[in-house]
């Protein structure tokens, strides 16, 4: 008895074609994938988000202004009639420009060694607008005369002497930020001013 032998099917045409384009479809929706995956890579690390076919930028953390006070110095003139002058420069180290302004600066000279807490005055304010990375010197006239024996008592710690401020600066979107002014004699320092300690108070 001759062996068997199976011969194959022949090929069904259509069925080949179906399997054809389904291999085609299910390649073109892996790259559609990778394509999808690489672009939403991108977008994550640009800040952007898509929900529901609606985008938001996100707000980079590190796009805004940071304003502060530096190198404030009390310049005593050798007049014993002139008054002291206080200068201080403002720094933005920020990435947005800015304007602020600086009111009801005051200074204090306080003998009371347990007092902590100090009044503002009424003074017009002093306007100012920084670029990014900008640096702008200021400086404060305050009528107080340093008469020797006053220097005197504030060297031996027998006084304290504030200068002190209101301050806010605002972005180019519409955001406030605090900036206080709050500085006190130091005969040690170049200068001559420290900031105040945090259980001083003004208000």
């Amino acid at each position: 008895m001759p062996a068997r032998v199976d011969r194959p099917a022949p090929l069904n045409p259509d069925v080949g074609d179906k399997q054809m384009t389904q291999l085609i479809a299910g390649l073109a929706l892996i790259a559609l994938a990778a394509i999808l995956g690489f672009y939403g890579a991108q977008l994550a690390r640009t800040g952007l988000t898509e929900i529901s076919g609606e985008s938001t930028q996100v707000a980079d953390a590190t796009s805004r202004p940071y304003v502060f006070v530096q190198n404030a110095r009390l310049e005593i003139p050798h007049e014993p009639s002139v008054p002291v002058r206080v200068s201080f420069d403002l720094r933005n180290t920020g990435t947005m420009a800015v304007s602020g302004f600086f009111k009801d600066f005051t200074y204090y000279f306080s003998t009371d060694p347990e007092q902590r807490a100090f009044l503002y005055g009424d003074a017009a304010e002093s306007m100012f607008s920084l670029a990014p990375s900008e640096l702008q010197g200021a400086y404060f006239f305050p009528s107080f005369v340093m008469s020797s024996e006053k220097l005197a008592a504030l060297n031996a710690g027998a006084a304290r002497l504030f200068f002190y401020a209101k301050g806010q600066y605002e972005d180019d979107q519409g955001n406030t930020y605090d900036l206080p002014f709050a500085q006190m004699y130091h005969p040690a320092v170049n200068g001559n001013l420290v900031i105040c300690p945090d259980d001083i108070s003004f208000k």
